[in-house]
């Protein structure tokens, strides 16, 4: 082959990677935003494992503010990161909101249910090709944290262990190197509180009131973590009046169990 034909080669496979990360950043800008829809419309025109995560993620989003669990936005959700990770396995938001749709399936159709469709593991298997991609991606790690902890509430210390290999340890392990990674990302700190205060408030509750305050004072960064921000502020002001009911009542709408 000629070496004008190799740089022209060269030249051209450049600017369609250009013109996809112009397109990803676009797409990603109307999450930003607060433009969900258009997120996914994007996502879905582009038609790129990236984009297509980006989607995945803004569809997570609207379903994770509905006023009440919706099954087949979640479903949307699991579809999309399919589809990104059919196109490219090595964006690890696909295989993280890939994980959270089917944690918050799972939380839909009941545990029981859940464990007989192998949820859990697939959960885990998506988490653990998310940190094969990026070991460091702050999302992956706190993800793996989260689905530690459920783990064990749901189905016991010893159960959670022998079966699926799961200890509350190793959660708060990785929240604390998600915080590491990502030291102002004040969803990952809800994450840890909303986690935690399932698990058990009594005896964690100032490590969450420590975090509920990190995440109130934190910046956000896109109209999202806006949202997020407001959903700790509330959560702090319900923990600091004593209002255990109300503060574990909330605690479950926000991880997105049927009221």
């Amino acid at each position: 082959m000629r070496w004008s034909t190799c740089i022209a080669m060269l030249f051209a496979w450049l600017a369609g990677a250009s013109a996809k990360a112009e397109d990803a950043n676009a797409i990603f800008e109307l999450y930003r935003m607060g433009n969900y829809e258009g997120a996914v419309a994007a996502g879905q025109a582009a038609n790129t494992g990236e984009g297509l995560a980006i989607a995945a993620r803004a569809a997570f989003a609207e379903a994770n503010l509905s006023d009440s669990p919706c099954m087949p936005c979640l479903k949307r959700v699991e579809d999309l990161a399919r589809r990104s990770i059919m196109l490219g396995a090595n964006h690890p938001d696909a295989f993280v909101y890939l994980a959270a749709a089917i944690g918050y399936e799972a939380r839909v159709i009941g545990y029981l249910s859940a464990t007989v469709a192998r949820y859990p593991e697939q959960a885990k298997q998506a988490l653990e090709r998310a940190l094969a991609v990026a070991p460091n991606d702050a999302w992956s790690l706190a993800a793996m944290g989260a689905w530690h902890i459920e783990i064990v509430r749901n189905g016991g210390t010893f159960l959670a262990r022998t079966v699926y290999g799961a200890r509350a340890d190793a959660g708060e392990e990785f929240f604390r190197r998600a915080f590491a990674a990502d030291p102002n990302n004040l969803v990952i700190r809800l994450q840890y509180v909303l986690a935690m205060s399932a698990y058990d408030l009594n005896r964690d509750r100032e490590k969450i009131a420590q975090e509920l305050t990190a995440a109130t004072t934190l910046q956000p960064r896109t109209a999202y973590e806006t949202v997020m921000k407001a959903r700790a502020a509330r959560l702090l002001e319900l923990l600091k009046a004593n209002r255990r009911a109300d503060y574990l009542a909330l605690i479950s709408r926000y991880q997105g169990y049927p009221q």
